[in-house]
């Protein structure tokens, strides 16, 4: 009897540490078709700026164009490579240096990236401020990145975007190492207590 309670909570400490279900979206930048947003051009609804970073907003996720040396309301996209439908910026004197470009969830919250395609003239990859890569060229970045808070792309001379594949990383229920700690010492605890009423 006390080998089957033991299962069951052993089962269930073994269920509370799985995650929920992730809920997966691919960025594909559809609503950006015109030649620039920013800078004096019209801005999308789901586009504002915050100081001098311009920001995009797409099923849950937003993207930040982070351009610390860029006069205020000058930082501008969709004039990289100029592509339809497809995320791109310059750096250097257009929208000032040191830019970059942030990848986070809207409101904060840990994403897995799947992948995204890319056109790029050199871009370092950065998860977490831990740097994970460099893109070039043409070409589609499939190395997947779980539970993370930030990606981060450096700029270059241009840089595209293009099919964002990421999800949400799934809501754990699982306890905090305190709790399971006073929870495990609790189970050793009543073990002894019931072998000692034997």
């Amino acid at each position: 009897m006390t080998t089957m309670k033991s299962k069951k909570i052993f089962t269930a400490l073994a269920l509370a540490t799985a995650a929920t279900s992730a809920s997966a979206t691919v960025l594909t930048f559809d609503s950006l078709t015109a030649m620039v947003y920013g800078d004096g051009a019209p801005l999308l609804a789901n586009m504002n700026y915050n100081g001098q970073n311009l920001t995009y907003l797409e099923s849950g996720f937003q993207l930040t164009l982070n351009a610390p040396n860029a006069a205020p309301g000058a930082a501008h996209i969709s004039d990289g490579t100029y592509s339809e439908q497809t995320y791109n910026w310059h750096d250097g004197f257009e929208n000032g240096s040191d830019t970059f470009v942030s990848l986070t969830r809207v409101g904060g919250g840990l994403f897995n990236l799947l992948g995204f395609d890319y056109y790029a003239d050199g871009s370092s990859v950065w998860a977490d401020g831990s740097l994970v890569g460099f893109i070039q060229d043409e070409g589609s970045w499939s190395m997947g990145l779980n539970g993370i808070g930030e990606l981060r792309l450096s700029s270059g001379a241009f840089n595209e975007l293009d099919n964002l594949n990421v999800e949400t990383a799934a809501a754990a229920t699982v306890p905090l190492p305190g709790t399971l700690s006073l929870l495990l010492a609790g189970l050793a605890v009543g073990a002894l207590s019931r072998r000692r009423q034997q």
